[in-house]
Protein backbone atom coordinates (compact mmCIF):
# COMPACT_ATOMS: atom_id res chain seq x y z
CA UNK A 1 0.00 0.00 0.00
CA UNK A 2 1.62 3.51 -0.94
CA UNK A 3 0.36 6.51 -0.14
CA UNK A 4 0.47 9.34 -2.42
CA UNK A 5 1.64 12.87 -1.79
CA UNK A 6 -0.22 15.68 -3.45
CA UNK A 7 1.01 18.95 -1.80
CA UNK A 8 1.13 21.76 -3.16
CA UNK A 9 3.75 24.44 -2.29
CA UNK A 10 0.42 27.05 -1.47
CA UNK A 11 -1.05 24.27 0.71
CA UNK A 12 1.83 24.08 2.64
CA UNK A 13 1.81 27.34 2.93
CA UNK A 14 -1.70 28.51 3.85
CA UNK A 15 -2.13 30.53 6.74
CA UNK A 16 -4.81 28.70 8.00
CA UNK A 17 -3.02 25.13 7.74
CA UNK A 18 -1.43 23.63 10.46
CA UNK A 19 0.36 19.92 11.11
CA UNK A 20 0.27 18.34 14.55
CA UNK A 21 2.13 15.63 15.61
CA UNK A 22 1.27 12.44 17.60
CA UNK A 23 3.44 9.99 19.02
CA UNK A 24 2.30 6.35 18.78
CA UNK A 25 3.14 2.98 20.00
CA UNK A 26 6.09 2.03 17.68
CA UNK A 27 5.30 -0.44 15.67
CA UNK A 28 1.60 0.68 15.24
CA UNK A 29 1.50 3.69 13.30
CA UNK A 30 -0.22 2.15 10.13
CA UNK A 31 -3.05 0.61 12.53
CA UNK A 32 -3.30 4.68 14.61
CA UNK A 33 -3.59 5.64 10.67
CA UNK A 34 -6.70 4.01 9.96
CA UNK A 35 -8.12 4.34 13.46
CA UNK A 36 -7.70 8.31 12.91
CA UNK A 37 -8.98 8.13 9.63
CA UNK A 38 -12.30 6.34 10.55
CA UNK A 39 -12.91 8.36 13.65
CA UNK A 40 -12.58 11.64 11.60
CA UNK A 41 -15.08 10.54 8.80
CA UNK A 42 -17.38 9.24 11.70
CA UNK A 43 -16.93 12.36 13.67
CA UNK A 44 -17.67 14.34 10.72
CA UNK A 45 -14.58 16.46 11.04
CA UNK A 46 -13.42 15.96 7.03
CA UNK A 47 -13.47 19.24 7.05
CA UNK A 48 -11.43 19.86 9.30
CA UNK A 49 -8.61 17.70 9.30
CA UNK A 50 -7.63 17.42 5.43
CA UNK A 51 -5.03 14.36 5.74
CA UNK A 52 -3.27 11.99 8.67
CA UNK A 53 0.07 11.42 7.58
CA UNK A 54 2.35 8.74 7.35
CA UNK A 55 5.39 8.92 5.35
CA UNK A 56 7.08 5.83 4.08
CA UNK A 57 10.00 4.56 2.39
CA UNK A 58 9.94 1.49 0.10
CA UNK A 59 13.08 -0.58 1.19
CA UNK A 60 13.85 -3.31 -1.04
CA UNK A 61 15.77 -6.68 0.54
CA UNK A 62 17.42 -9.45 -0.82
CA UNK A 63 15.89 -12.49 0.60
CA UNK A 64 16.44 -16.27 -0.17
CA UNK A 65 17.31 -14.82 -3.96
CA UNK A 66 14.36 -13.07 -4.12
CA UNK A 67 14.08 -9.17 -4.47
CA UNK A 68 11.29 -8.35 -2.18
CA UNK A 69 9.84 -4.79 -1.53
CA UNK A 70 8.54 -3.64 2.03
CA UNK A 71 7.54 -0.02 3.15
CA UNK A 72 9.24 1.11 6.07
CA UNK A 73 8.13 4.37 8.27
CA UNK A 74 10.63 7.20 7.88
CA UNK A 75 9.44 8.70 11.19
CA UNK A 76 8.90 5.68 13.33
CA UNK A 77 6.38 6.05 16.32
CA UNK A 78 5.10 9.14 14.68
CA UNK A 79 1.75 10.18 13.02
CA UNK A 80 1.24 13.69 11.39
CA UNK A 81 -2.08 14.81 11.05
CA UNK A 82 -2.93 18.65 8.50
CA UNK A 83 -5.53 21.02 10.13
CA UNK A 84 -7.04 23.55 8.35
CA UNK A 85 -8.37 26.55 10.27
CA UNK A 86 -4.81 26.01 12.46
CA UNK A 87 -7.18 25.19 15.85
CA UNK A 88 -8.45 21.78 16.49
CA UNK A 89 -11.50 21.62 18.82
CA UNK A 90 -11.48 20.03 21.87
CA UNK A 91 -13.59 17.02 20.85
CA UNK A 92 -11.29 16.60 18.05
CA UNK A 93 -8.73 17.07 20.23
CA UNK A 94 -9.81 14.49 22.56
CA UNK A 95 -10.88 11.88 20.35
CA UNK A 96 -7.51 11.64 18.76
CA UNK A 97 -5.78 11.61 22.08
CA UNK A 98 -8.29 8.44 23.23
CA UNK A 99 -7.85 6.38 19.99
CA UNK A 100 -5.64 3.62 20.33
CA UNK A 101 -1.82 3.25 20.23
CA UNK A 102 -1.92 6.78 20.59
CA UNK A 103 0.31 7.98 23.64
CA UNK A 104 0.03 12.17 23.22
CA UNK A 105 0.65 14.80 21.14
CA UNK A 106 3.89 16.62 20.34
CA UNK A 107 3.14 19.75 23.36
CA UNK A 108 1.40 17.02 25.57
CA UNK A 109 -1.90 19.28 26.03
CA UNK A 110 -1.42 22.01 24.33
CA UNK A 111 -0.36 20.59 21.04
CA UNK A 112 2.04 22.24 19.13
CA UNK A 113 1.77 23.01 15.55
CA UNK A 114 4.90 22.52 13.10
CA UNK A 115 6.69 25.41 11.76
CA UNK A 116 6.54 25.66 7.88
CA UNK A 117 10.38 24.88 7.99
CA UNK A 118 9.67 21.77 9.89
CA UNK A 119 7.01 20.92 7.49
CA UNK A 120 9.00 21.58 3.87
CA UNK A 121 11.74 19.63 5.31
CA UNK A 122 9.46 17.00 6.50
CA UNK A 123 8.11 16.58 2.99
CA UNK A 124 11.23 17.36 1.27
CA UNK A 125 12.05 14.18 2.69
CA UNK A 126 8.98 12.25 1.39
CA UNK A 127 9.55 13.95 -2.22
CA UNK A 128 13.35 12.88 -2.00
CA UNK A 129 12.64 8.90 -1.04
CA UNK A 130 10.05 9.07 -3.87
CA UNK A 131 13.02 9.72 -6.15
CA UNK A 132 15.75 8.30 -4.64
CA UNK A 133 16.92 4.89 -6.07
CA UNK A 134 15.81 1.86 -3.79
CA UNK A 135 17.93 0.71 -0.99
CA UNK A 136 19.00 -3.34 -1.41
CA UNK A 137 19.59 -4.72 1.47
CA UNK A 138 21.13 -8.19 1.68
CA UNK A 139 20.67 -10.95 4.82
Amino acid sequence: MEEAVNITETEINAPDTKWFVLRVVSGKEKKVKEYLDKEISRGGWDKIVKQVFLPVEKVYKVQNGKKVMRERNFYPGYVMIEVSGGKMSDDLRDAIKNTSNVIHFLGKENPIALRKAEVNKMLGKVDEMADAVAKVFIK
